[in-house]
C-alpha cells in the first residue's frame, strides 16, 4: 500500500463516519421529536419527513463506505474492498462480520421506509427503533466493542445509552428549527403562545438527555482509558477528547441559554422579530456545534486511546 493510500483510507474512515453519525442521528432523533412535541406545525412535520427520506439514503452511503474503508484498512488496500476472498474472510472470520450483516438488514429497512408510500407519521414512529438500532449496533464497529464478557457487554450498554441520548438531543434540534421558523409571520400573541409551549416539551428530552450524555460519556472514558486517566489529556486521544469535551459544554451553555434565559423573556410580553430571530439563531448555532461535536467523535472513535 502506497503512502497516498495509506493516508485515503483513514480520511475515508474518518469522512464516513462523520456523515453516518449525523445522518443516522437525524433518523432517531428527528424521528423522536414529533412524539413529544405539541402542536399541529404542519409546515415543520413536512420538512422533517422530507429530512428523513433524505438522511435515510445519506446514512446507507456512508455505511456502505465506512464498512469499505474497515475492510480496507484490515486488508492494506482499497483494491481489496471488491476482492471476494476478502469479503469472504470478513464476514466470516472478523468480529465484525456478524455486526456488518445486521447493519445491512437495517440499511435495507430505512431506505424501505425512506420510499414506501405511507404516511409520514407512521414513517416518523418507524424510523425510530430503526435509527435507534443502528445507533446501538455500531458499538461493535469501534472501541466500545473491545471488551470481553460482562464488562464488554457493560462497555456497549453505557455507548448505547450515549448515542442514545446524543442522538435524542442533537437530533431534535432540526425540527425543532423548522418549528420555529414555522411560528415567524403569525401574530406576536400566537408566536409567543407556541414557542412557550414548544420550547419546554423539548426540555423535557433534552435535560434528562444531557445528564445521560455526561454520565455515559465519562463511563466510556473510563472503560478505554483505565488506569491511563490520569495522563490520558496528555496523549492524542486526550487533545481529541479535549475537543469534544470543549464543544459539548458550549452546546450546553446556549441550550441553557435557550431554556432558562431567553424563554422566560418571551413569557415577559410580546416576542419581537429580533426576539424570534435571535432564539432561530441560537438553535442553528447549537446545530452547527453538535455537527462539530460529532465530527470530533469520529475522529475520537479512530484514535487510539492510551494503554
Amino acid at each position: 500500500m502506497d503512502v497516498s493510500e495509506g493516508l485515503a483510507i483513514p480520511a475515508l474512515l474518518l469522512l464516513t463516519r462523520w456523515i453516518h453519525f449525523a445522518s443516522v442521528f437525524i433518523l432517531f432523533g428527528s424521528a423522536l421529536f414529533w412524539t413529544h412535541t405539541p402542536g399541529a406545525f404542519p409546515g415543520a412535520r413536512r420538512t422533517t419527513d422530507i429530512s428523513l427520506r433524505v438522511a435515510a439514503p445519506v446514512a446507507v452511503l456512508s455505511g456502505l463506505g465506512w464498512i469499505a474503508a474497515i475492510i480496507a484498512n484490515m486488508a492494506d488496500g482499497l483494491d481489496k474492498v471488491a476482492d471476494p476472498q476478502t469479503l469472504s474472510l470478513f464476514f466470516t472470520q472478523t468480529r465484525f462480520g456478524p455486526v456488518v450483516e445486521i447493519r445491512l438488514a437495517l440499511f435495507v429497512l430505512a431506505l424501505g421506509l425512506a420510499a414506501w408510500p405511507m404516511a409520514a407519521d407512521s414513517r416518523r414512529r418507524a424510523m425510530i427503533p430503526v435509527g435507534a438500532a443502528l445507533l446501538i449496533d455500531q458499538a461493535w464497529l469501534g472501541h466500545a466493542a473491545e471488551g470481553s464478557g460482562a464488562g464488554g457487554a457493560l462497555m456497549v450498554g453505557v455507548y448505547g445509552v450515549h448515542v442514545l441520548a446524543a442522538a435524542a438531543w442533537l437530533g431534535g434540534l432540526p425540527p425543532l428549527l423548522f418549528a420555529l421558523r414555522e411560528t415567524r409571520g403569525q401574530g406576536d400573541e400566537e408566536t409567543r403562545r407556541r414557542t412557550i409551549e414548544l420550547l419546554p416539551r423539548f426540555s423535557v428530552v433534552a435535560m434528562p438527555a444531557v445528564a445521560l450524555i455526561v454520565a455515559s460519556g465519562l463511563g466510556n472514558v473510563g472503560f478505554r482509558v483505565g488506569a491511563s486517566f490520569g495522563r490520558v489529556f496528555m496523549t492524542d486521544y486526550g487533545y481529541v477528547l479535549s475537543a469534544k469535551a470543549a464543544l459539548v459544554a458550549s452546546m450546553f451553555a446556549l441550550a441553557y441559554y435557550n431554556r432558562f434565559v431567553a424563554l422566560p423573556r418571551l413569557r415577559l410580553g410580546p416576542v419581537s422579530a429580533r426576539q424570534s430571530i435571535g432564539l432561530q439563531t441560537s438553535v442553528a448555532f447549537e446545530l452547527v456545534l453538535g455537527l462539530a461535536v460529532l465530527a470530533v467523535a469520529a475522529l475520537l472513535g479512530v484514535t487510539p486511546p492510551p494503554q
